[in-house]
């Protein structure tokens, strides 16, 4: 078995927020098990993408990063699909067995920019 961990950085949940807040409200304010954020997810349900979008710059940057990891999690089967496609496109068949996202406080040095 081989394992890949991807490090992701500078994600524009702004621009992503629209797509997402769906998710995050009617999902996730009933699965996550912070309960900053349930709260979060709770109050803005029916508010307009654009006041979320405002409330979301005041988040620190590790509440953001446990959204973004919430929302990766729950599109996880379609991403793992797209990333097989594309992989055997170019002639690479493979089974993804599984893909962990969680939020990580520090960056890990052994991860690398390609």
């Amino acid at each position: 078995m081989i394992e890949i961990k991807i490090a992701i950085d500078e994600v524009d949940y702004e621009g992503a927020l629209e797509t997402l807040y769906p998710v995050l409200a009617e999902y996730l304010s009933e699965k996550t098990e912070n309960s900053l954020l349930a709260g979060i997810l709770s109050r803005t349900k029916g508010f307009p993408v654009k006041a979320v979008k405002a409330g979301l710059k005041t988040l620190p940057q590790d509440t953001k990063d446990e959204l973004a990891v919430l929302c990766l999690n729950h599109y996880k089967e379609k991403i793992v699909d797209s990333l097989v496609n594309i992989l055997g496109k170019q002639g690479i068949l493979l089974k993804v067995l599984d893909m962990e996202m969680e939020c990580r406080k520090e960056p890990d040095d052994r991860y690398f920019s390609v």
